[in-house]
């Protein structure tokens, strides 16, 4: 699974929208050998990466995407509440905008699906925080993104 494909399944269990996790058979793919030296970063019990981990990873993606100065399509970054109108158009159709993913981001001001599912990430990732808890760190979007989330399903179905 690459980083991109990480980065989002990271992102949808943040807001809920969590799938199975894939089977991926590394040697099929060929990829190297796993090295175990233990100077390579910390791992949970599972062999999975830490929260900390995941948390770098996602900070990474977001500094890249702004050195890239990535297209927000008129998203405001600042306002939680223009991503969830755009998420809602994009991802939960209703009436005459049925048609394919890919059509609904064209028609949203996106390139193509990738542009749209880029954005998405970036913004997920800038509207989540690592927080401290009794079991340990966790990464958790912001309230006033959930709060925001919320507004636009409300509006939606009034």
């Amino acid at each position: 699974m690459g980083f991109g494909n990480a980065i989002v399944d990271v992102l949808r269990r943040l807001v809920g929208l969590s799938k199975e996790p894939q089977v991926v058979d590394l040697q099929e793919q060929g990829a190297p050998a796993v090295d175990d030296d233990p100077e390579d970063e910390p791992e949970d019990d599972e062999g999975q990466p830490s929260v900390q981990d995941e948390w770098d990873d996602m900070q990474a993606f977001a500094v890249r995407c702004e050195a890239e100065a990535i297209d927000l399509a008129g998203i405001d970054i600042n306002d939680p509440r223009t991503y969830w109108v755009r998420y809602l158009e994009i991802e939960v159709p209703e009436g005459e905008k049925i048609g394919t993913r890919e059509s609904r981001a064209k028609s949203a001001g996106f390139g193509d699906i990738r542009h749209w599912e880029w954005v998405s990430q970036y913004y997920q990732i800038k509207w989540s925080e690592l927080i401290e808890q009794p079991e340990g760190p966790a990464i958790r979007t912001r309230p006033a993104f959930d709060a925001a989330r919320a507004e636009a399903r409300r509006r939606r179905s009034s």
